[in-house]
């Protein structure tokens, strides 16, 4: 098989594994075991975490009394979510370590280039994590660390399609409305991060089912910008409609687009977050990397193998 191919199929892997990591990632954020390991890269200070707590440090309140833990109780469940969600992170990062040696073999300057910008990526987006741990979960380096995952599957979807033989299609107005589309969807996305920061910071002081209640004028922006995501996304589907049959990510953003009203709905009009926050968050991912994909498809991209 041609270096180039095998390029391309551990891509996909790649691409997989990423999305894993994101996730992995939602999860701990929705179940709140962020802080379930309070050390980093070892969680307790052992390589394989605790499973009781006889395994614990019996002063581990006072060692890890700067990162909460002198009002936190050791949670098994914590420990182990976060645990293996760096676990996750660790086979994506291998994943993106052997494509850029797979890039070597392929003799392509913008894979090898890019592939070593992916990895540089990944190695900073494991120093965020670390950084998020001994911050005690800070809002502000979790959204950090969200949106360098956005542009780690960006950059793997692009890897992607320069390295497959995928045809062009051309279509000048319907690539404008997707670069509409995006830029509200990122905007969104920024805006849902807002939100999402300033119930982090009401959780110590307001219980959980009455914070939507107290919540910043920037959630009513966000929530009105979904009629903008709405429109935006239907506007694309029309326009692209003769390409639907053949493109399967005008029909995830369909999907997509559903989860995202019903999901911000049950949480701003129940106060239910837990897994509808997931959704929400999943969703928003998923929406922003199915217009990125359709964007690639109608870019004229240096493509590196031909059909």
């Amino acid at each position: 098989m041609h270096w180039i191919n095998r390029y391309n199929t551990l891509c996909k892997y790649t691409i997989v594994s990423v999305c894993l990591i994101i996730c992995a990632g939602g999860f701990v954020r929705m179940t709140g075991a962020g802080m379930g390991c309070p050390d980093w890269p070892k969680c307790f200070g052992q390589w394989i975490p605790p499973t009781t707590i006889e395994h614990v440090p019996v002063n581990y309140k006072q060692i890890y009394s700067d990162r909460g833990y002198d009002k936190l109780n050791f949670n098994v469940f914590n420990t182990w979510a976060e645990y293996i969600n760096r676990l996750i992170g660790a086979i994506g990062g291998v994943f993106c370590f052997l494509l850029f040696v797979s890039s070597l073999f392929t003799r392509k300057l913008i894979l090898i280039l890019l592939s070593v910008f992916l990895v540089f990526l990944m190695a900073f987006q494991a120093w965020m994590g670390a950084l998020v741990v001994f911050s005690i979960l800070s809002p502000f380096k979790i959204t950090i660390h969200m949106l360098i995952a956005l542009l780690i599957i960006c950059l793997l979807f692009f890897l992607f399609r320069i390295s497959s033989a995928q045809k062009i299609i051309i279509d000048t107005l319907g690539s404008k409305w997707i670069y509409l589309g995006l830029l509200i969807s990122f905007t969104q996305i920024i805006l849902g991060t807002q939100v999402r920061e300033s119930v982090d910071l009401l959780l110590d002081t307001i219980p959980r089912n009455l914070i939507i209640n107290h919540l910043p004028n920037i959630f009513e922006f966000h929530r009105s910008m979904a009629w903008l995501i709405l429109i935006s996304n239907s506007v694309i589907i029309f326009n692209n409609r003769k390409f639907f049959h053949d493109e399967i990510e005008q029909k995830l953003i369909i999907g997509t687009v559903i989860c995202l009203l019903i999901s911000g709905i049950i949480m701003s009009y129940f106060s239910i977050i837990g897994l509808t926050q997931l959704i929400h968050l999943l969703g928003a991912f998923s929406l922003f990397i199915c217009q990125f994909s359709m964007l690639l498809r109608r870019l004229r991209l240096p493509i590196l193998k031909s059909l």
